[in-house]
């Protein structure tokens, strides 16, 4: 399972707690439980110029050879060089860019 979908799940259920302990505490029957949208992640990003290859595997949720290999094309001025070097396919760019950055630390090729 996805630390999204946990910590989605656990927000849901301590929100579900929290209004069913209010509401027993007026003396009024709890609410039934609905669905809801899942809550957005606040992960910080992940510096592909920095990160260990297992730190790139485990957050980005990608194998072990492909965060080798962003390591191996390092550093990068942009998260975008990932795609315009070849470094990932167009679909793996549009699953991480949002999870990636590209911190600057000394001279960039």
């Amino acid at each position: 399972m996805h630390i999204r979908t946990i910590r989605a799940s656990l927000a849901t259920a301590i929100l579900l707690l929290g209004a069913a302990a209010a509401v027993a505490a007026e003396g009024k029957p709890a609410p039934k439980p609905t669905l809801s949208a899942p809550v957005k992640s606040k992960l910080k990003p992940v510096d592909i110029n920095s990160a260990a290859k297992n730190e790139l595997g485990f957050m980005l949720h990608i194998p072990e050879d492909l965060a080798a290999k962003i390591i191996a094309g390092r550093p990068y001025r942009t998260k975008a060089q990932l795609l315009t070097r070849g470094i990932v396919s167009a679909d793996v760019y549009a699953q991480i860019k949002d999870k990636v950055i590209a911190k600057q630390s000394g001279p960039v090729r």
